[in-house]
């Protein structure tokens, strides 16, 4: 009875979204959205609504991860970190010293990368320029004032202060009164027109502490790098996003700088501001405090093309943990027609007790603990992954859940699915997708995005009308198309087997 009463739940739920968001007007939110470009190409997306005293604001820069090279891997997540470092007139007490001193500990830096590189270098002098460097950050700390930035603005009532750094962009994010709308101008303006780079040596631990926490002591960590690492042979998306440990060390304040002045330019950037906020008014402050950021150009699209794989490619890892597999299918980018179709395949696969490898895998056989997928990792810019993470019960394997996978696919590769499935999954991901636009920062990103990756905020909700269009017959074709051996690869955390004693 309590089993039959939690269905005539969960369908209660799903019919009460279904009929919440199937009133959903986009000509309502379009006709709010107003929109310009200052002189010096910024452009600026303003989504009004008076309805509480509140302004959103969401700042994307066209650059990550697939931005970088060798030698500066993971200086977009770097550079996140340090753009809530202050200005010239924020976090210091005295800025002119203050430089002084950053600028002796640079050299500092420099001639401890050359000393290392040497082919014979001298570990004494290593140390002592290391400890000569620890000095001088201890004497730089007495002229900072630790998160003025953060502070200012949280004493504001800012909330949901934060920021993100992926392989296709970087993004700051927060809330404030819209009587506060010219502070938020003032100081974000000031940060990525002319920003200090201040703590530098010390927020570069930090950054060393994440890797090591994420990826290094993380098994979970090891398999998506590893798994990266495989699948992609020349394409960017092939590095972690936090980059290499050796990278993280040898980045030099001037690299930082140089990145910065190179990819945080007006034409690179997109800032969209939702609330109660006025036309007039934003673009008031927009030309009086945003002007003075440099023009710049919009970073090309990458020209290096990831090539068609030639065969399966497989990893493992052996550690002491929960063994974990990850099935990768290489899959186009967010502007391709096909890309919507996997995130209805999706749903048909792995989104829910009736999606058919969770309802076979984890209810019906029990052979996995967990399973789920997604489109579009690490990045949707470009080409990327469809992944499909399963995690086996006890008593079962990784390569018996490879077999059971392997066995829905070409189901659907020779009985394609139900149109009752597809209905379903389509229902499903348009609910996703309006879900994900029901809060202003959760459109606001969304616009920002299609503005970036596909040339226009309006294209996000072209969206739902690409679910609408599915066919039983373009989910058969699509998996037939995409997914081949040659065109996967699978990554895997076994246990250690234990080496026989010998007598």
């Amino acid at each position: 009875m309590k089993k039959l009463t939690c269905i005539f739940v969960l369908l209660g739920l799903l019919v009460f979204s279904l009929y919440v968001y199937a009133d959903y007007d986009f000509s309502k939110v379009k006709d709010n959205v107003n929109e310009f470009t200052l002189a010096n190409g910024l452009k600026f997306i303003l989504y009004e609504d008076h309805s509480v005293p509140i302004a959103t604001f969401v700042i994307m820069v066209n650059a990550g991860g697939s931005d970088e090279r060798i030698g500066i891997w993971g200086i977009s997540h770097f550079l996140e970190h340090m753009a809530f470092k202050g200005t010239e007139e924020v976090g210091t007490t005295d800025i002119k010293a203050e430089r002084k001193i950053m600028a002796k500990m640079d050299v500092l830096f420099d001639q401890i990368l050359a000393e290392k590189e040497k082919l014979d270098p001298d570990k004494e002098k290593v140390k002592k320029l290391e400890a000569e460097l620890e000095e001088l950050r201890e004497k730089h700390a007495a002229y900072v004032v630790p998160n003025e930035f953060v502070n200012i603005i949280k004493r504001n009532g800012a909330v949901g202060m934060n920021a993100g750094t992926s392989k296709d962009a970087t993004m700051y994010l927060f809330s404030l009164p819209s009587n506060r709308i010219e502070l938020w101008a003032y100081l974000e303006s000031s940060r990525f027109a002319n920003p200090v780079f201040r703590e530098f040596y010390k927020e570069r631990g930090v950054i060393q502490e994440e890797r090591r926490m994420r990826t290094e002591n993380s098994p979970f960590g090891k398999l998506v790098e590893e798994l990266l690492a495989i699948a992609f042979k020349d394409h960017p998306y092939h590095v972690n996003g936090i980059g290499p440990m050796s990278n993280i060390n040898h980045i030099t304040r001037a690299d930082m700088y140089r990145y910065f002045h190179a990819n945080y330019t007006a034409k690179n950037m997109v800032i969209g501001v939702a609330g109660d906020v006025y036309p007039l008014q934003l673009k008031k402050l927009a030309k009086k405090y945003f002007s003075k950021l440099r023009p710049g150009r919009r970073n090309p699209r990458g020209f290096t093309n990831e090539p068609t794989q030639l065969g399966e490619k497989t990893i493992t890892i052996y550690e002491e943990s929960q063994p974990i597999m990850a099935m990768a299918y290489h899959c186009p980018s967010e502007r391709h027609e096909d890309y919507i179709k996997f995130s209805v395949l999706n749903k048909i696969l792995t989104s829910g007790r009736s999606s058919r490898l969770y309802k076979r895998m984890v209810i019906k056989e029990k052979s996995a603990l967990g399973i789920m997928s997604m489109a579009g990792f690490p990045g949707t810019k470009y080409p990327s992954l469809y992944v499909m993470l399963a995690l086996p019960n006890s008593g079962h394997s990784v390569t018996e859940l490879i077999e059971v996978i392997d066995s829905e696919i070409e189901k659907i590769k020779k009985e394609s699915i139900t149109q009752e499935e597809l209905e379903s999954a389509k229902t499903r991901t348009k609910v996703g997708l309006l879900k994900g636009m029901n809060s202003r920062m959760g459109l606001l990103m969304s616009m920002l995005s299609a503005e970036l990756k596909l040339g226009s905020w309006e294209k996000v909700f072209e969206r739902i009308d690409a679910v609408d269009k599915v066919t039983t017959t373009d989910i058969q074709e699509l998996v037939k198309k995409y997914f081949t051996r040659s065109n996967r690869s699978i990554a895997r955390i076994e246990k250690k087997e234990k080496e026989e004693v010998k007598k």
